[in-house]
């Protein structure tokens, strides 16, 4: 039976079901990540990260244990391996949120923000090696089996821009939350906990001059969440095109000459409205590596699952 592929116009969809088939739930993750990385209008070289929550036997125990497996530090989602990913268990790193509260002073940049990332060894799971990355706890934090971490190119136009808040509820109404740009860390992971207990039908949220980050249950269904929520905001940003009318474009194309002809989606939010924010801390990428596309994924064949 022939699969059926959703339609996008701006994203490039890679789910193949017979591939995914013949996968365990982390090469499924694993695969899912490259094929997310494959296509950099999804996420630039290096950014973006994925997990999956998956019960696993515990090597002591033999019990059953709920698992976070999530991209470690380091390397790039397209090529990304299974050694890549941290593992860690679930129970071990909600418990950090007991020893996060008792410190007198809380949120970005405080000391306990630092001391929690040392902490998180102490949670791994079967003496996985791979460091935990920074972004894990707004992985661990959202109460879904899986979760994409993305910096879209269309996406991060919207987040960057000034109106960036409004912007989101016109686009994507109540499923899609809009949160101001925080630092990665222990405590926007709790942030985004509250808000998936506040929003119980959102599926994603925008990080403010940052990018996205959405959830499912299914990990087939988040990744092509992932693209539906990429594709939408580059549509809106098609729709609002005001090209050459704008009043910013003769000096788009003082600042850089191939402006004038570039289509990509940061030149256009940023003509249409307006410059980003002055506080946000990840600006969009140039018009050159905007327009690039999808790079070749790793190769995954029905009988590949290393």
């Amino acid at each position: 039976m022939t699969q059926e592929q959703p339609a996008f116009q701006y994203v490039t969809y890679g789910w193949d079901d017979a591939v995914a088939a013949t996968l365990d739930p982390v090469d499924r993750l694993v695969y899912r990540s490259n094929i997310l990385g494959a296509d950099q209008r999804i996420t630039n070289t290096g950014g973006g990260n994925t997990s999956s929550k998956i019960v696993m036997p515990d090597p002591l125990t033999g019990e059953d244990v709920d698992v976070l497996w999530v991209k470690g530090s380091g390397g790039d989602l397209r090529t990304s391996k299974r050694e890549n990913f941290s593992s860690l268990y679930m129970d071990k790193l909600r418990g950090l949120q007991q020893h996060y509260h008792h410190a007198p002073e809380r949120g970005p940049k405080t000391a306990i923000e630092d001391a929690i990332v040392g902490l998180y060894p102490h949670a791994t799971f079967n003496l996985n090696p791979r460091p935990s990355s920074i972004d894990t706890p707004l992985h661990g934090f959202v109460p879904f089996r899986h979760v994409d971490h993305m910096h879209p190119n269309a996406v991060i136009a919207i987040a960057a821009a000034k109106n960036s808040e409004q912007l989101t509820r016109e686009i994507y109404g109540d499923e899609v939350i809009w949160t101001p740009w925080q630092r990665p860390g222990f405590d926007l992971g709790l942030i985004l906990e509250q808000i998936c207990r506040e929003h119980p039908k959102a599926k994603g949220v925008i990080l403010g001059g940052h990018g996205l980050i959405n959830w499912a249950d299914d990990d087939k269904a988040c990744y092509e969440l992932t693209l539906d929520l990429i594709e939408r905001a580059a549509r809106s940003i098609a729709a609002h095109d005001k090209g050459d009318r704008s009043a910013l474009s003769e000096r788009c194309k003082k600042i850089r000459p191939s402006c004038a002809s570039s289509t990509a989606w940061t030149r256009r939010a940023w003509l249409n409205w307006g410059p980003p924010a002055p506080t946000t801390s990840c600006a969009p990428r140039s018009s050159h590596c905007m327009s690039r596309g999808t790079r070749k994924p790793r190769m995954w064949t029905r009988s590949n699952s290393s």
